[in-house]
This record gives structure tokens, sequence and C-alpha cells, in this order.
């Protein structure tokens, strides 16, 4: 008589302090299938390969290691584990050295790509290594630069003696230089067994530089040379609420931006300010950019997803910010109230409301009007907000590109269905040959990604606020045969 309980926790897990008094006042939104537990993702098909199935054997034994051991026995044991953890990524690299070769050759032999032969093969590992797109070219040139020309580096990182982030690091330090003499650095650093005993990133790093200073410079002076065409500005989301804002310029402009607001400190000090110097510099870096008169209050567009509930009734379900993020509810509410200390002339802050309809269910975006006086290109919000961020697995990169999943050449249709965000690389990387995408039936917007290799990935879209993370979802997917 219990059988259609048996999906259910006996024992679900305990609230925290906190949330339990969340919920007994009423102030938070928590899904109805709460006690649920998550679901394990699915596996893609495996080749026969006897060394995946001693790889995944592997796997499975580190989770059972017997814990009735001492403290001795423990450190060991943490010793011994990060010598198996480098010695598995130098094998990692050699995979991923073999594929390249691998694709190298399918490419020559269908006579495509000649131009660029290793085509989709920083996808595929990237995808492998549950990485972002951008990392699986710079893996992948990492360790075809170790096997070929650092043997000895690659020796010490499969003997565990060295950990991946510092070969990496023996690579990067070197990666413009001769052959040749990145061969004579490789041995004189690694060359040794046991000579990078307790050498650290700084110290490592100085050991290379003084290396490869003394066999040339010509590339230190180049970098200096080209400072000027490396000047950059970056934000970057902090989990506090805020954004890191940082770059690199060239010194005479460097220097004159302080200057700048070290003279708007110093006279905002003498009208009685009572900001830090840090506030006021913070500031105005903000009202010269934007031209603002307050930075507080800046009269910009910023599309932030959340429940009416939230909005409106005091819930504590967390909202989502494009261009930034997760964010609190309150942090919201109090973003989007007008400031008491600013006058109503300094108070340019607008808000226009969009509603967003979803399935009370899955929380599937199904559409959404609009109240602003000047709209957009509604298909395109529909799939910013739906979306987030680039929806390639593991990607995570800002939407540059709205595309066409199943490819409009191939007879694609502009639909909500069959367009998605991905960022610019993605959006380059699935018109490779083998590289196939299709919609599916899933509990949200579903893609069912198939890689040249044979590899199988779904993205699923994340879901908005307010709707449960682990949706109910359908036995089996299916192709949509008209996208």
């Amino acid at each position: 008589m219990f059988e259609e309980y048996e999906k259910y926790l006996s024992n679900p897990t305990p609230l925290s302090v906190e949330a339990a008094g969340e919920l007994i006042l009423g102030h938070r939104h928590i899904p109805a299938d709460m006690t649920r537990p998550p679901r394990v993702r699915a596996e893609a098909e495996l080749p026969d390969d006897s060394c995946v199935d001693f790889i995944n054997d592997m796997t499975r034994a580190m989770a059972c290691l017997p814990q009735t051991v001492g403290e001795a026995s423990r450190a060991a044991r943490i010793a011994a584990l990060e010598r198996a953890k480098a010695s598995i990524c130098a094998a990692q690299a050699k995979e991923a050295y073999g594929l390249e070769q691998d694709v190298v050759a399918r490419h020559d032999d269908e006579g495509v790509y000649k131009d660029f032969p290793a085509r989709g093969v920083g996808a595929e590992v990237a995808l492998a290594r549950m990485d972002a797109q951008y990392l699986g070219p710079r893996f992948s040139s990492y360790a075809k630069s170790m096997i070929e020309h650092m043997p000895y580096t690659f020796d010490a990182l499969q003997r565990g003696e060295l950990k991946e982030s510092r070969s990496m690091l023996i690579v990067r330090e070197t990666n413009n230089l001769d052959p040749g003499v990145r061969e004579l650095i490789d041995r004189e650093i690694a060359g040794e067994q046991g000579s990078l005993d307790g050498v650290g990133d700084d110290e490592l790093r100085s050991r290379i530089r003084k290396i490869v200073l003394a066999f040339d410079n010509t590339e230190d002076m180049i970098k200096h040379g080209d400072a000027e065409n490396r000047r950059r500005i970056s934000l970057t989301p902090t989990p506090d609420g805020m954004m890191r804002i940082s770059g690199v310029l060239p010194i005479i402009q460097g220097v004159a931006m302080k200057q700048a607001l070290l003279a708007k400190v110093a006279k905002r000090r003498a009208k009685g300010d009572t900001r830090t110097d840090q506030q006021i510099m913070a500031d105005t870096t903000v009202e010269r950019i934007t031209g603002q008169e307050v930075a507080s209050r800046p009269a910009l567009s910023l599309c932030v997803s959340m429940t009416d509930r939230s909005l409106l009734e005091g819930d504590s379900e967390p909202a989502f910010l494009q261009g930034y993020g997760t964010i609190s509810a309150e942090y919201v509410r109090r973003m989007i109230a007008r400031d008491p200390k600013l006058s109503k002339r300094k108070q340019k802050a607008r808000v226009w409301m969009r509603r967003l309809y979803t399935s009370p269910t899955t929380g599937q975006l199904v559409a959404m009007d609009s109240k602003a006086r000047i709209v957009p290109q509604k298909l395109k919000d529909l799939i910013n907000i739906r979306d987030q961020r680039c929806r390639t697995p593991y990607c995570g990169a800002p939407i540059r590109h709205i595309d066409h999943i199943f490819q409009f050449a191939k007879g694609g249709r502009t639909t909500e269905s069959n367009t998605d965000g991905r960022c610019a690389r993605c959006n380059q990387t699935k018109e490779t040959s083998g590289w196939e995408e299709f919609v599916v039936i899933g509990p949200r917007h579903t893609i069912l990604i198939n890689t040249p290799s044979g590899q199988t990935y779904r993205s699923i879209a994340p879901p908005p606020p307010g709707t449960p993370a682990y949706p109910p979802e359908p036995d089996m997917f299916f192709r949509l045969t008209s996208p």
C-alpha cells in the first residue's frame, strides 16, 4: 500500500534553524518536492574499452577507503592521493594529445579543415573535463607542448612529483621560446628526480624566469613594448553582491588616472564629504564613465528576473540579474526602491516590468510580454532571460549570439524552442563536421549534443526564480522532428 511513496525519502534532510524559521513564518517559497533526492546524471554511452572500466572502478574505490586509521595514515594518504592525482593528470594530458592526433588524421582522410585540422578538439576536451569551452584548447595546447618539447616535466608529472598547475606554469612561461631552448630549460628545471621537492609556485616561476632571461631576453623586451596594446578593463561579479573592476593600463594613463582621483578626493574632503577615500574614488569612476550625476542611481537598463511573490509580498526566493548572477530578493527590492537621502531631481531610476509566463511544474519559460516604452527584439530578450548564460555544458560564458540549435541551413526554424544563447566560441564550434544538436523533450528547454567522437551531452535551461531545480521529467527523451 505504500508503493507510491517509495520515491520519497523516509528521513528528509533536516532544515537549519534559519531555514525552519523562514518556513514557519511563511517568507520562503519551498518547492513541493523538496524531499525528493537529487537525480544522478545519466552517463553518456562509453566505448567498449577495458581501461575506461578500470578508471571508473578506481574512481568508485576512492570513495570506499577505510576510515579506521590514525593521523599518520591520513596524512600519508593525502600525500599518496596527491601523487596519484598528478599521475592521472599526466595520463589525461596524454589522452588529449592522442585525441588531437586521431581527429587530425580523420579530418585528413575526409579532406576537410585543411587550414585547421584540429578543429573541434578543444571543445571535446572541455566537455570531457567539465570545463568552460575556452579552457579546452588551452589544455590541448598545454598537453601537446609538454609531451613534444618538455619530456622531463611530463615525467615529473607522471611520477607525482609535480602538480598539474605547476607543470602548466612551466609550459606557459616557456611557451614562446624556440623548441630547442625549451628543451634545455626543461632539462634544467625538471631533469633530476627530486629537484622540485619543496618548490612552490613563486620559487618555480623565479627559477624559470632566471633561466629564460639568461638564454634570451627578446621576448621580455617585446612584452614591455606591447604593454600599451594589452591595456584592458574587466568587471567580475563577486559573491557579496559587488562587481570587481580590474585592468591593466600603460603607466602614463595609470598615473594620470590616479592623480585625478586623488584630486577629487581632496576636493570632496574640503567640502566635508563623509565617505572614505576609496568610496569617493569608486563613485567618481562610475560617475565619469556612465555620465551620471550620482553613482548610486545610474539610469541604465538592468534585467532582473524574480517572482511576483519576491517583488511584492516579501518572499525570499532569490532573483537573477543578467550580467551578474543570482542575488537576494531583498537586495533587488532595495535596488528598485527610491533612496530617501537623494532629492527627487537626482532619483532618475525608472522601473519597467515585464511579465514572464512559466510552466507551474517545470519552470519552462513559455512567453513574456513587455510594458517598456522602447521594445527590443522580443525573441532575443526571451532567450536571454531563459538561458541566462551560454548553453554549452560547463561553459557559463556570457551570451553573445542567439543561435539556431538545428541549423537554419538544414531547415531549422526561428522559434523559441529552436534557438538558444551561446558565446561566440561555442557558436562556431557547433559548425564542426560531426557535431550535431537537437531539441528534445525534457523537463525544461533541453538540448541534446552529439560530438564527433560519439559522446552525448545534455543541456537543460536553468530554472527561473521560484521553480524547482529538479522538476519532473519523462523517462525517455525524444528528438523533435520539426525544431
